[in-house]
C-alpha cells in the first residue's frame, strides 16, 4: 500500500521516487538465544531492524552526508523543511549536535507558544529527524543485537553517553495523523497528541537561495547557549514544588505576571508536578512512560498556564550543576560506587562490606559511562525498567545478555534484585581509626 501510494504522488509531481525494502531480521541461532529470536519477531523488534536497514542504506550505501527519517503517519508544517535548511550548518560547526528534529514532546498547547524560538535537548525525540552520516558512523558501532525497549529509546541512551544532542523547535513541526499503530493504542494518547501546538507558519525559503528561516540560530551553538541558560537560571526567582502545584498566587504579584521563575526539582517529584508545570495535560497520566522528556541535561520549559508564567524546571542532580550550592545535589563522596554479584540486593552487596545502600545515591549511578567503569557491557548500553537498576546483565539466557541496563522511567530503591543482573550499588564508606 505504501509502495502504491509513494509511486502515485511521484507520478503526479513528475518525480522520481526510490522503493527501498527492508527484508525480515534473520536470526542465527549459532549467535542469537531464543528470548533474542522471539524479540525479533515482535513489534519492536521490526521496528529497529527497519530503522537500521534505513540507516545503512541511506549513510553506508548511499553516502548521503545527512538525510531526514519520517514516519508514514505523520503531518508536516508548512515550514518543516525550512527548520532544517535553516540549523543544519549548525550541526557542521557544533561537534555536540547530532541531529535536529520537527518534534517537541513537551510542546502542548498553551505552555508551548512562540513558533520562532528553537531549543536544544539530550532526550532523542525522533518523529521527523535530521541525522547525519558522521553521527551515524558513531551510533551503529554500539548499536545492539536487542534494544528491547525500542529503538528510539536505545537512541536516547546513545545520545546521553556520548553527550549529544539534538535542536527542536518550541512548536512541533510534525504531528501524528494515524488514530492507531504499534505506539499509539489508546484514546488517552490520542487525547495527548491532540494537545500538541502545531506551527502553521509559511516557509519564507527559496530553493535556489540559503533559508534563514528562523533568523540567526547561533543562539543554539553550545557555549553560546550555556550561557544563557546559566544567566537565566541565575538572575530568576525561584518556585519550590510544594508552590507549583498550589499554583503560587501569593509568590509572583501582579506587577510582571510573564516574569520566567526556575522550579528546581527532584525526578521522582516530576510526575507529581508535570501537569502544574504545563507538561501533561489534564486526564492524560499515564498515556506514555514519565520520563523527562525534550530536556537539556535535567532542564525543561513549562508553564503555569492559567498565569502565563514561563518555567525552568531544573534537576537537583543535573550532571551540569546549575543551580545554587544550596539547592545542586551530587553524589556523595561518603559513599562509594560498588559493582555487586549476580543476584545479590544492594542491601546485600552493602552488607557485605558491613556499609548500607542509599536509595538516593542510586540516581547518579544511572549512567552508562559509569557503568562501563565496573563492568564489561560487552553489548553496550540500553534502557530498560525495572526496580533493580541500573546493572549489567551475565545471565546468557536473556535477550539483553551482556548489556548494561540503565533507566529513564524507573524509581530507585536498594532492596531489589534479580537472578539474572549484577547491580551497580552506592555503598556509605566505613572509615575506621586505630589507636596505638
Amino acid at each position: 500500500m505504501m509502495e502504491g501510494c509513494a509511486k502515485r504522488v511521484a507520478a503526479a509531481h513528475n518525480m522520481d521516487v526510490e522503493i527501498w525494502k527492508a527484508s525480515a531480521r534473520v536470526a542465527d541461532p549459532e549467535v542469537h538465544n531464543q528470548e533474542v529470536i522471539k524479540w525479533f519477531g515482535m513489534n519492536t523488534g521490526k521496528i529497529a531492524h527497519h530503522y537500521w536497514v534505513a540507516f545503512e542504506r541511506a549513510f553506508m550505501d548511499k553516502k548521503f552526508e545527512a538525510a531526514v527519517f519520517v514516519e508514514e503517519d505523520l503531518v508536516f508544517s508548512p515550514d518543516f523543511l525550512a527548520l532544517f535548511r535553516s540549523t543544519a550548518g549548525l550541526l557542521e560547526q557544533d561537534p555536540s549536535l547530532w541531529c535536529i528534529s520537527g518534534w517537541n514532546d513537551f510542546g502542548f498547547k498553551g505552555t508551548a507558544s512562540d513558533p520562532c524560538r528553537l531549543l536544544r535537548t539530550t532526550y532523542f525525540p525522533g518523529l521527523g529527524f535530521l541525522l547525519t552520516r558522521k553521527a551515524w558512523l558513531q551510533i551503529r558501532e554500539e548499536w545492539p543485537i536487542a534494544p528491547t525497549m525500542g529503538w528510539d529509546y536505545w537512541m536516547r541512551v546513545a545520545f546521553r553517553t556520548f553527550d549529544k544532542e539534538c535542536i527542536i523547535p518550541e512548536v512541533s513541526r510534525t504531528h501524528h495523523a494515524a488514530a492507531k499503530g504499534s505506539s499509539v493504542t489508546s484514546a488517552k494518547q490520542l487525547r495527548l497528541f491532540e494537545a500538541m501546538a502545531f506551527a502553521d507558519i509559511p516557509s519564507s525559503c527559496v530553493v535556489a537561495e540559503p533559508c534563514n528561516h528562523f533568523g540567526n540560530v547561533s543562539y543554539l551553538l553550545s557555549q553560546e547557549y550555556e550561557a544563557w541558560l546559566r544567566e537565566t537560571i541565575a538572575d530568576a526567582p525561584k518556585i519550590s514544588v510544594v508552590e507549583l502545584k498550589q499554583k503560587v498566587p501569593h509568590k509572583v504579584g501582579t506587577q510582571m505576571p510573564s516574569l520566567l521563575h526556575v522550579v528546581p526539582f527532584l525526578r521522582e517529584e516530576f510526575n507529581g508536578l508535570a501537569e502544574a508545570a504545563g507538561l501533561l495535560p489534564r486526564n492524560t497520566k499515564g498515556s506514555i512512560p514519565a520520563d523527562l522528556r525534550s530536556e537539556h541535561y535535567g532542564v525543561m520549559a513549562g508553564k503555569l498556564v492559567n498565569q502565563r508564567i514561563p518555567l525552568l524546571l531544573v534537576d537537583k542532580r543535573s550532571s551540569r550543576g546549575y543551580l545554587h550550592r544550596e539547592d545542586q545535589l551530587r553524589l556523595d563522596p561518603g559513599y562509594e560506587v560498588v559493582a555487586g554479584a549476580r543476584g545479590l540486593s544492594c542491601d546485600e552487596v552493602c552488607k557485605l562490606r558491613g556499609s548500607s545502600c542509599d536509595k538516593m545515591q542510586l540516581f547518579f549511578l544511572n549512567d552508562c559511562n559509569l557503568l562501563r567503569k565496573h563492568f564489561p557491557c560487552e553489548a553496550g548500553c540500553a534502557h530498560q525498567v525495572g526496580k533493580e537498576l541500573p546493572v549489567y546483565v551475565p545471565d546468557e539466557f536473556q535477550p539483553t545478555y551482556r548489556q548494561c541496563l540503565l533507566t529513564f522511567i524507573s524509581p530507585m530503591n536498594c532492596e531489589a534484585k534479580h537472578s539474572s543482573t549484577s547491580r551497580l550499588c552506592a555503598c556509605r564508606l566505613i572509615r575506621t581509626t586505630t589507636t596505638l
